[in-house]
This record gives structure tokens, sequence and C-alpha cells, in this order.
């Protein structure tokens, strides 16, 4: 069915409507150079007035033609009068695929960006969210997954919004040809050895052949999905109660939840400590190999790059660190990164336990072994490996632990242990050890 040039003028002027209404400037847009994201970025000129839009382009530096894109959106930017940050970023393949590896950096690019509490429209449009749709099903996502992507969420500290979610491409195109917009069309979208190219250009044609209705019925099915799971046990409750004051998860209570309460539970979880969730298969091997391992055991799963990893009842998602640098000098009362360990301070203080400002040849090191130190409040020394195992540090920090010694004699162990045979005397200054760990 044919549509006159009045009926696209005027879905053009409902988005535009729309995004007054709903969003308020200033704004940002992530703008590739797609069709989807110029027609957003003309929207959202001439819906906010140009001064008001600032475009994003993410060189991913993978296509041959990655420069000239580049060049073309800054000048269509400059033409539709707004202005346009440019990110490279390096696009590898880190065992989830080149274009997941591409999405990260993407996003990475965005936050480095956006500031707290901006706005970041992006062009996902319903083709896009059908697509989305099919590779979780593929994938065995679960509910929440199958859900799809939502117009509103938070990231990183700004707020995502994607205006174009329920609007076809078929409809997008119609509408920047009508107002002569100009667009690349990206080589690598036609390379079908891609999934969502497979199913865009082989896979979903087919089926709309038979069923041509069959996105509003998969839109249908997301509404039901949601109403579902806002109907069930609520997750975020559960998880609330269950978090601690380090992002843990306190595996506690768990005969209260089904097996797929626990999974969802884990899903929310990550999501709440900023986490790019599994599949459903994988959430699995962290319930039975992590969740279920027994007491004395020390269970780890890879998940994006890091680890879940158990420390007494509670899950921990464990960023990768490079390993620890060769320490830096020691200085009073100055940060020092320490990379692979975090910022190390030696902080003069006067209240309080402290150690002597008079200890000589104060130097930073790493565990080796066999370190002995006197606890506050302990009669004797002990061995530094029982005492970090005592006093509960977790044990993929204790070996990035700063130590603190005068001389050959250990004086501190990160900020948890302080020597009682090296203190400052009476009313006298001293200092503390203050570590601020990686993330």
């Amino acid at each position: 069915m044919s549509v006159s040039s009045l009926q696209i003028e005027n879905m053009f002027l409902d988005l535009q409507r729309e995004l007054r209404r709903n969003f308020q400037p200033p704004v940002y847009v992530g703008y590739s150079g797609g069709v989807d994201s110029i027609l957003l970025l003309s929207l959202a000129c001439q819906a906010y007035g140009a001064d008001q839009v600032t475009a994003i382009h993410v060189n991913h530096q993978v296509s041959e033609f990655a420069t000239q894109w580049q060049e073309h959106c800054v000048a269509q930017a400059e033409q539709l009068g707004c202005s346009c940050i440019v990110r490279t970023v390096e696009v590898g393949n880190r065992g989830q695929g080149i274009e997941s590896d591409a999405r990260d950096r993407r996003y990475d690019a965005f936050a480095n960006v956006m500031p707290e509490g901006g706005t970041l429209l992006l062009g996902h449009h319903l083709d896009d969210q059908i697509e989305t749709f099919f590779l979780r099903l593929l994938r065995g996502a679960g509910q929440h997954g199958l859900q799809g992507m939502v117009q509103e969420s938070n990231r990183d500290g700004y707020r995502i919004i994607r205006p174009l979610l329920t609007t076809s491409r078929q409809d997008i195109e119609l509408m920047a040809q009508h107002h002569g917009l100009r667009w690349i069309d990206d080589e690598s979208n036609e390379d079908t050895r891609f999934d969502r190219n497979f199913l865009r250009h082989e896979v979903l044609p087919k089926i709309e052949s038979r069923w041509p209705g069959y996105r509003q019925r998969i839109l249908q099915t997301q509404q039901l999905i949601a109403g579902t799971e806002t109907s069930s046990v609520d997750m975020s409750e559960a998880l609330a109660h269950r978090l601690s004051h380090d992002q843990g998860l306190k595996m506690v209570q768990l005969d209260e939840l089904s097996r797929d309460q626990i999974l969802s539970l884990l899903h929310q979880w990550l999501t709440t400590v900023g986490q790019k969730v599994p599949s459903k298969a994988r959430l699995e091997v962290v319930l039975d190999e992590v969740v279920h391992a027994r007491q004395d055991a020390r269970p780890s799963v890879r998940i994006g790059e890091g680890t879940i990893q158990r420390h007494g009842p509670a899950l921990y998602w464990v960023a990768d660190s490079p390993l620890p640098s060769q320490a830096p000098l020691v200085q009073m009362d100055e940060a020092l990164v320490w990379p692979g360990v975090g910022s190390v301070r030696l902080k003069t203080v006067t209240e309080g336990p402290r150690l002597s400002v008079t200890l000589p040849d104060l130097s930073l090191r790493l565990r080796a072994g066999g370190e002995m130190l006197r606890p506050l409040g302990r009669s004797r020394s002990r061995d530094l490996k029982r005492l970090l195992q005592e006093y509960r540090v977790k044990p993929w920090l204790r070996d990035r632990m700063p130590l603190l010694f005068s001389g050959k004699e250990l004086v501190a162990a990160g900020d948890e242990l302080m020597s009682a045979d090296h203190l400052a005397v009476g009313d006298n200054p001293g200092f503390v050890l203050d570590w601020q760990k990686s993330d």
C-alpha cells in the first residue's frame, strides 16, 4: 500500500511532538550515519533547536570507509546546525564476538561523553526490536530478556531514550527520503555471516511473507511477558535485602525462592552491578557451580570481563585486573597510583590508632609469604595469611593488598591491619594506610 506525502509528514510531526512532550533538552544523539540515526538527529534538531542537540559519532575503525563515514557525519551535523563529538574506539574479539565487542566499546564511548543525568537518544527501531527478540529467543533467554529493549533506561549515570522503537525501518526510510536526508549504507549490514544480518535478510522476509502481521504479534507477546513478570514475585524487593554494602549478593533464605526466581535474582543483581546479563544457561552454571558449591570451595564462573566468585554467603562480580606493577615510592599524604592494586596514601592523622611518623625506611610491597604482624588488641604476632583469613579479607584481594614495611618489619596490611608494635605514642601525630581498591 502506497503512503502519501501528507501521511509521511504527519508521521514525522507526530514523532517530533512526542519528543517535545516527553523529553527535555539539551539532548545527545547517537549518530552512526545510518538512516535511523540521521532521521532521529533531524527530528531532535527540529523539536528542540539545533543548539540544544549534540551528535555523538563513534568511529569503530572496522570498515575501510570508517574515515569517510566520520567526515560525512560531521558534515551532516554541521548542515543541521548541531555540534558533533567524535570518539574513536578499538574493536576486537574478546570472546563475545565482534558485534558484541563493538557495542560494548560504543557504550564506553557514550559514557565518556555523557554528562551526569544527561539524555542520550538512540535510533533503535521496531525491526531492531524484532531482530533482538529472535536473537535472544535462539540463545535461550528468559522472560526478562524476551521483553526486548525498553524505550527508557539508565546506564552509567545518564538516561537512554529510544524514540523510534515502535517505528518500522520502512517508515523511517520514507521519512528520511521525504526530508531529503543523506545517510550511509554500511556494507557490513549485508554480511550474513553475522547472526543479526542472517535473520534480517534470510529468515524474517520468509516469516513476513507467511505472517505479514508478525511484528505486532511479537510486540503483543512482549507486553504480555512484561505483565507476567511484573505480577510475579518482586525480585527487586528480594534483591534489596540481599545486596551488601559492597555490591555482593547475599545468598540467604534461598528456600523461600524457586529455582527460576533465584535465576531472576541473579539476573537483577548483575544488572544492578552494571554487567551485561548472560543467557539463562550461563546463569544456570552460576547457580550450580558457584551458589551450590561446597562451603570450602573457591568456585568461579566467567561473566563478561570478570568472574563471579563466592566469599562467605555472598557472591561478587570481580572485574579482571592487570597484575600489580612495581610498587611506587612512599610519600606521605600523597595518593600513589599503583596499577593492579589501586590508590595508596599514607594519611596523616591526630586521633585514633595510628602509626608513628618516625618509622624509618618505609616501603610498599605485596605478599611474598611468611609475613608476621601483631594486630591491635593481640598479645603476639601471627602469620599474615591466617590473619587475612580471620579478618575475612576476600581471597581475590589478598595478593593485591598493599603491605607497608619499615625496614624488614611489616607495619600495616591494607586498611585492615595495623601493627600494635609501631604506634604513635601519646598525643603525637601519626599516619594510617588508606587504600582505595582498583575497580
